[in-house]
């Protein structure tokens, strides 16, 4: 990319140790490559490359994402890298007007959902409104009071016009607030705007969202599963990643010219080994971080470590003989909203264009459940069996034909909270964390660099991932 090529060269070829082969290390390791270095890439999964970018396969041919699962049109670092590897996306479906809305014991399609209105203490100046038009007056508008140069400052290092300093003190649920928006109001509109979990997050991450056309725009998802974005990378590598290898201890010289990894190797009987190179690019999430040995490291990114806040993610997948939503319901991809404890479910886009009858009555795979916060939580907690027992029981509200004998032929959930090399889904900034964390997750500690979704201002996003990636390795070269 450009701006890894405007990074001074190095004079001579170097050896850098990445931790973690999520998309930000394969990523690292791949434009390091390319400029003739040296990578060792050290991951603790010892079946699995690509972090948080996770396919579930089934036997059957099946397959759904536990983790990263469209590409907004927007983010172009991810789609040049999916253009450049070979890796064809169609499109992902977002909004589906006969996709189902439940709220307090009503449903209504997604066309009709003002129908819902009716069951919520609305005052007189909110009946007349659309979740849609209290977003566009509140959060967009809010936007638009910024200037230009405002607006940049929310992009910043750290924040530094008034403007910017001071949404980033608010949470998203204040923001509305300000505007005069009643409880009831909020609980109808985030509900199906899927936003009920981060309302007492960052304001300033929706308003970056806005600016950067996330959910304004198509979006696309990878032909044949995420997963082929992760394997695509690892293809091209000279270097594959080493499996098993779970870091304990991140280690520089006395003379400060070389970083270390200190692992467990699992395919060495669980034997510490170390590896030494000139730099360290560590892209492993700070719930990872947090845990192992980090000698030397400053107080201040030792906080912003321990501080930085990872929201929770939920998925229950569930196997069916039929897809019903479309034989039935004519739902062609999308996604429901509802209160219920399944919080919102997606349908697969394959057969939106084609609406082949024969795909649509054969065995398939949905996003029963995909829930944050703590409705995540709360639901990744359960045993499989309870787990299962309870998305099928509140989803049968909206779609009876989960009740049917034999319809859910299997069930599979998947909590980022319970995954012992993630501790969590995404980094998701708490209000005033841009101003008091974001620099320091950022900042060099000798040879070791910092890279992963968390280091970026994209998080949740595979784009946040690849644009860390590029900004550790321009700083690598740029010292060397």
């Amino acid at each position: 990319m450009a701006q890894v090529d405007e990074a001074t060269k190095a004079t001579k070829p170097l050896k850098i140790i990445i931790a973690g082969a999520g998309l930000a290390g394969l990523c690292a390791a791949y434009e390091l490559e390319k400029r003739g270095h040296q990578c060792v890439i050290l991951e603790a999964d010892g079946s699995h490359i690509g972090g948080r970018v996770r396919t579930l396969r089934l036997p059957d041919g099946l397959h759904g994402e536990a983790g990263a699962m469209r590409v907004p049109e927007s983010h172009q670092v991810t789609r040049h890298y999916l253009k450049e590897l070979g890796v064809a996306l169609q499109p992902f479906v977002y909004t589906n007007k006969n996709a189902w809305c439940y709220l307090r014991g009503h449903k209504a399609r997604m066309a009709d959902v003002d129908s819902l209105k009716q069951h919520f203490k609305l005052r007189e100046n909110e009946k007349a409104l659309s979740p849609g038009d209290m977003w566009r007056m509140s959060v967009e508008g809010w936007l638009k009071k910024l200037s230009e140069a405002e607006q940049k400052d929310l992009l910043a290092i750290t924040p530094a016009t008034p403007a910017s300093q001071a949404l980033e003190k608010m949470t998203l649920r204040q923001l509305l607030e300000a505007d005069g928006y009643s409880e009831e109001m909020m609980e109808y509109a985030s509900v199906i705007w899927g936003q009920e979990a981060l309302l007492d997050s960052g304001a300033t991450e929706h308003l970056r969202e806005e600016m950067t056309n996330v959910w304004n725009l198509s979006f696309d998802e990878i032909v044949g599963g995420t997963d082929r974005f992760a394997t695509a990378f690892v293809d091209k590598l000279k270097t594959k990643p080493r499996t098993g290898c779970e870091i304990i201890r991140l280690e520089q010289s006395a003379d400060g010219k070389h970083a270390a990894a200190v692992f467990r190797n699992r395919a060495n009987q669980g034997a510490e080994e170390r590896e030494e190179g000139d730099f360290l690019i560590c892209t492993l999430p700070c719930p990872v971080l947090g845990r192992i040995e980090t000698p030397g490291f400053s107080g201040e990114k030792k906080r912003s470590i321990r501080q930085l806040v990872y929201d929770s993610s939920t998925k229950v997948l569930a196997v069916t003989k039929r897809r019903f939503w479309e034989m039935d319901d004519g739902i062609y991809g999308g996604g429901t909203f509802t209160d219920l404890p399944t919080t919102s479910t997606y349908y697969p886009a394959d057969n939106a264009q084609a609406r082949d009858p024969a795909v649509s009555a054969r065995q398939s795979i949905f996003l029963a459940s995909y829930s944050w916060g703590q409705h995540a939580r709360r639901l990744g907690m359960l045993e499989p069996a309870l787990q299962r027992e309870v998305v099928l029981t509140h989803l049968s509200k909206v779609h009876p034909q989960l009740a049917e004998p034999d319809m859910v032929q299997r069930t599979i959930g998947w909590s980022w909270d319970r995954h012992a090399w993630a501790g969590g889904a995404f980094a998701w900034f708490n209000a005033g964390q841009h101003s008091t964390l974001y620099r320091h997750l950022l900042e060099p500690e000798g040879r070791i660099h910092f890279a992963g979704e968390h280091a970026s201002l994209n998080h949740t996003w595979m784009q946040g991932a690849l644009e860390s990636a590029l900004r550790a390795v321009k700083e690598v070269l740029a010292v060397a």
